[in-house]
């Protein structure tokens, strides 16, 4: 991975945290462009913060969630992610795929392009292509994740296995490990039989290439007859092949999952 991908993922990580106060990664004459919506246009420099600012103090629980990251070539990469939020004056929620576009030169950055349309940003960006292989051939893999926990979260059991491979290995930490989907549908029934009311909720989700993704992921039960709920916060790897779950693994220490799923994308590449 080079240095400028990983500055743009520093970035982008901080804002994932809701961290925008970091500025020490753009150039002093950086180029804000909205490249389409309400409000197009472009600011440079110091004029740009107050427009940055204005933005995001029109929504609460805004939420910003990094899909994929692409080096274009030497200066240039490409975050597709979601925003999510809602208004603070009309309380609409919003649920929005967007990309964003960094130049970099020299260890800063120079200019960022926001567009609310990932396929008008790969036309601008000459990637045309990308798109019709992705939608050919590549699974959306973070539309899988959320679609895996919202069933098992619904204690729909049949359509949670229904996203793991016949051999996928599920590795707790502290647990166990338990390989095929009848002794990974087994523990999960398990547990879930221990509590009364049951959700999973995702975080944090992020698709870091060659089949690699990482997730917070939080999960609260009521035990039965109590009004105590039982809550658990956890990292997740987990490597997907066909748009099947390979091999899922859980961290109780979410910083060491990050590290590791980076590691692992990277040495996938």
């Amino acid at each position: 991975m080079s240095a400028n991908l990983d500055l743009v993922r520093s970035i982008y990580a901080d804002w994932e945290r809701g961290d925008f106060s970091k500025a020490d990664w753009a150039d002093p004459e950086i180029e804000f462009v909205v490249a389409e919506g309400p409000e197009p246009g472009s600011r440079t420099g110091l004029a740009a913060r107050p427009w940055v600012e204005g933005f995001l103090n029109i929504w609460e629980n805004v939420h910003f969630e990094a899909e994929e990251y692409s080096e274009l070539d030497d200066g240039r990469a490409l975050v597709v992610g979601r925003m999510r939020g809602r208004g603070k004056g009309s309380g609409v929620e919003i649920d929005q795929r967007h990309a964003f576009f960094f130049n970099i030169e020299k260890g800063r950055v120079t200019r960022i392009v926001i567009y609310w349309d990932r396929d008008r940003a790969l036309a601008d960006l000459g990637l045309e292509e990308w798109a019709v292989a992705e939608e050919s051939t590549t699974p959306d893999l973070v539309e899988l994740v959320h679609r895996s926990l919202d069933a098992a979260s619904a204690g729909d059991m049949d359509g949670a296995m229904s996203f793991y491979a016949p051999n996928a290995v599920t590795d707790i930490v502290g647990i166990g490990v338990f390989e095929g989907q009848a002794a990974i549908r087994a523990f999960f029934e398990d547990w879930q039989a221990t509590f009364e009311d049951f959700e999973v909720k995702l975080e944090e989700i992020r698709d870091l290439g060659n089949g690699v993704v990482f997730g917070v992921v939080t999960q609260r039960g009521r035990l039965p007859d109590s009004p105590s709920w039982v809550q658990l916060r956890y990292g997740v790897v987990q490597t997907w092949a066909d748009g099947l779950i390979e091999r899922t693994k859980r961290y109780d220490d979410i910083d060491q999952a990050r590290a590791a799923a980076e590691r692992l994308a990277q040495e996938r590449g």
